[in-house]
């Protein structure tokens, strides 16, 4: 069997046939046409929040740190196991990456946040922690510290929750999208909720919205007056038809993906040693990605049983390696080692997942995993 990594959830031709010949007639495709405000407002709905849709979610961080007040050469707390995007929107939007620890759910650790929010103090700019593969960092613990710390500089420090693999995401109960300042979400084709491309920004401040609805179009609020800075970060109506289909069945799609997202996990516990990553329970999971664990794979056996798996047709990545404060341009940002993230990093190996993922598909994989674990050293 040939097994990709990802098969994406979209609308067939027929679905959005209307709209696109309508846009496609009338020219109307762009610059705030009525399906992007009729997306905004329905995932807004859906979020209990408002929101902003944009070009992409890293257009999203870049402007939600600018619009939260970040100062230039400021330091911008994040998890060094993330995807690169984290850290290149902090540079952009003036800061240095400041890396941080994850814990065993691969999400911000709350203790060295504490020590980094400690021995940084007024250098410290924003904050930003990752809902990694979908599953909810802990929100509370992280909205608490963050809160400390700004009392004890007398200075609000600004929290924004890297929610790229999140939409549709809970906690008990409580969608993801309404914690920290604010939550920024990716639409790409990988993502549960899928634009093609686009990202959207999730917050219940009033004037944070109306800042990043301005930068999103060159930071202009009327007559080509820019009171902002800026860029093109515009959705176009083609993308927001796309969302609009997407998120009519947002939660059917949610909802098969945990039934199926438990059924390989439970798979791979029973006839495997992998361990899958951590789903709590009270949590709804978007699965974005998932994941497993290699034991020993620091000493390169995840590479190999990678390599196994590619030669029997499985389609697998190493998510997130290395982490960033090991690539090549971040490294100079670095300034002591992360050890626990530079060993999950290296033990981590995301396995095929989508929503119409087959049992029969499961099996092999987790037959091949099987026969990977006695055959690589």
């Amino acid at each position: 069997m040939h097994i990709p990594l990802i098969k994406p959830d979209l609308p067939t031709l027929e679905d959005i046939r209307e709209p696109l010949e309508e846009i496609l007639s009338n020219g109307r495709i762009t610059n705030f046409g009525k399906y992007l405000k009729q997306f905004e407002a329905e995932t807004g709905a859906y979020l209990n929040t408002r929101t902003v849709a944009l070009s992409s979610g890293t257009a999203g961080l870049i402007f939600t740190l600018s619009a939260l007040g970040l100062r230039p050469g400021e330091k911008v707390i994040m998890p060094s196991f993330t995807f690169v995007a984290t850290a290149q929107a902090a540079l952009y939007a003036g800061g240095t990456p400041l890396f941080a620890e994850v814990d065993d759910d691969l999400n911000l650790s709350i203790s060295d946040l504490e020590l980094l929010l400690e021995q940084h103090g007024d250098s410290i700019g924003a904050v930003i922690a990752v809902h990694m593969y979908g599953l909810p960092a802990r929100v509370r613990e992280i909205e608490a510290a963050v809160k400390l710390a700004s009392e004890r500089r007398g200075r609000k420090i600004p929290l924004i929750f890297d929610a790229a693999h999140a939409f549709g995401s809970a906690v008990e109960g409580q969608k993801v999208g309404g914690f920290g300042d604010a939550e920024v979400f990716s639409l790409s084709v990988t993502k549960v909720l899928v634009t093609v491309e686009g990202g959207l920004v999730s917050s219940r401040d009033e004037e944070l919205h109306q800042k990043i609805r301005s930068m999103r179009n060159y930071g202009i609020q009327s007559n080509y007056n820019a009171h902002f800075p800026g860029m093109n970060g515009k959705m176009s109506e083609f993308h927001a038809i796309v969302g609009l289909k997407n998120l009519s069945r947002i939660d059917r799609l949610l909802a098969d993906r945990q039934v199926r997202a438990r059924c390989f996990r439970e798979k791979i516990a029973r006839r495997t040693s992998f361990q899958p990553s951590c789903w709590p329970e009270g949590i709804q999971h978007t699965f974005k990605d998932l994941t497993i664990l290699v034991p020993g794979g620091e000493d390169g056996r995840r590479d190999r049983i990678i390599e196994f798996l590619a030669g029997q047709g499985v389609e697998t990545r190493a998510y997130f390696y290395p982490p960033v404060h090991e690539q090549a341009y971040f490294a100079g940002f670095t300034d002591r080692p992360l050890p626990k993230t530079e060993r999950l990093a290296r033990q981590v190996i995301t396995l095929p997942f989508y929503t119409t993922i087959t049992d029969e598909e499961i099996d092999y994989i987790v037959d091949t995993l099987g026969q990977a674990e006695k055959e690589i050293v």
